[in-house]
């Protein structure tokens, strides 16, 4: 069998998805074959399809744009019109790459792929099922939720209403989880055993995590936790924001600061720490509810990750503080109080489903007939 996942690097989240069923397909059957492509690079009509590198300017420079196309268009027939007006620029590139790797089974993990490869399938003369895994956690985009996918795997029970509203069946939108790669389900087994294998045997931890492309001024909250002096170890994850890797890195604090940059094992580095500070983005605030951990969102992109926000408050499993200057005071008073940290993991894991991945792996597996497989 030949699955194709359908993908964007407009931010890290969507190929960590595509990466984390891989992972569980694998697991099912090691035959299977797993294509992942990135198809706004490969079909996309100039500019979009050097849509990675302009959406890495627009959350540094232009976010204000972003939010308003967002909310412009964020309704079920202004997705579906949008997409059909940039269908005509794709189709040609969108059948080939469809039809290219002669998959089984297409699976979209980016909500710019649904309605253009329903197309693409529809127009190509062959019969592909067709499955989307939505990794927005709360206020996904309408262009996520077409009524034409065979399957839509969903991470909550908001995004399900969502997908409904939109005008999808509901007989076709499974709450499966956000997908979990199966080595977060390892890391977190063993707490004591991370943190010593990491050197994190003293003083908490403060795990500060910008996604993969080290958005949202890291730098400023990593400065303001050092000044303050606070009582722990600083561990901080710049991703691909080389700058910022090596601007910390030259720079001495008066505290344990700790540098990384594009990190292969965060699941064991969030399974070892304390306490979380993150931008909003659904897998790192997915991945700190599993392992546990009192969650600081400090930024987060507008439209698809305010939902997160509001999650991670209403359930009672952290606060935002956008604020560098009030991190440090927030902090201490989540550090200094053990009870409230055991209380709030509790609270944290119970929003996580650990085999999501395995769920939607088999629930993209029902789609292939017997004859394929």
């Amino acid at each position: 069998m030949r699955i194709l996942f359908l993908i964007s690097d407009t931010g890290g989240g969507h190929r960590a998805g595509a990466l984390a069923v891989e992972a569980a397909l694998k697991s099912i059957d090691p035959t299977i074959e797993v294509v992942i492509r990135d198809a706004m690079v490969e079909a996309a009509a100039w500019p979009s399809n050097h849509a990675p590198e302009i959406y890495n300017w627009g959350m540094k420079h232009a976010r204000w744009v972003w939010g308003g196309f967002f909310y412009a268009m964020n309704g079920p027939i202004r997705a579906r019109l949008l997409a059909d007006i940039n269908w005509p620029l794709m189709a040609r590139k969108m059948r080939q790459l469809v039809l290219r790797d002669q998959p089984d089974l297409v699976v979209s993990v980016h909500p710019l792929m649904t309605r253009a490869v329903v197309r693409a399938i529809a127009s190509s003369g062959r019969k592909v099922p067709f499955a989307t895994v939505v990794t927005d956690l709360v206020t996904g985009h309408a262009t996520w939720y077409d009524r034409d996918a065979d399957w839509i795997a969903v991470p909550t029970d908001a995004a399900r209403q969502r997908a409904i509203k939109c005008g999808c069946l509901p007989e076709r939108v499974t709450v499966t989880g956000q997908p979990l790669h199966p080595k977060a389900v390892t890391a977190v087994a063993d707490r004591e055993e991370c943190r010593r294998h990491l050197g994190w045997t003293t003083l908490p931890v403060i795990l500060c995590v910008g996604g993969g492309d080290g958005m949202g001024n890291l730098g400023a909250r990593v400065h303001a936790l050092a000044n303050a002096r606070v009582p722990a170890r600083v561990v901080v994850v710049c991703g691909r924001n080389e700058a910022l890797r090596r601007e910390l890195l030259a720079t001495r604090f008066p505290i344990e600061v700790e540098v990384h940059g594009f990190v292969n094992n965060l699941a064991e580095m969030m399974a070892a720490a304390d306490l979380l500070v993150t931008k909003g983005g659904p897998g790192s605030v997915m991945e700190g509810c599993f392992a546990g951990l009192p969650i600081l969102i400090y930024d987060y992109i507008p439209g698809q990750e305010w939902g997160n926000v509001e999650l991670v408050r209403n359930a009672g499993v952290g606060d935002y503080v956008p604020s560098p200057n009030d991190l440090p005071a927030t902090v201490l008073r989540w550090l200094g109080d053990p009870g409230l940290r055991a209380q709030v993991s509790a609270r944290a894991r119970a929003l996580v489903t650990p085999d999501s991945s395995m769920r939607i792996a088999k629930g993209i597996l029902g789609l292939i007939p017997q004859s394929a497989r």
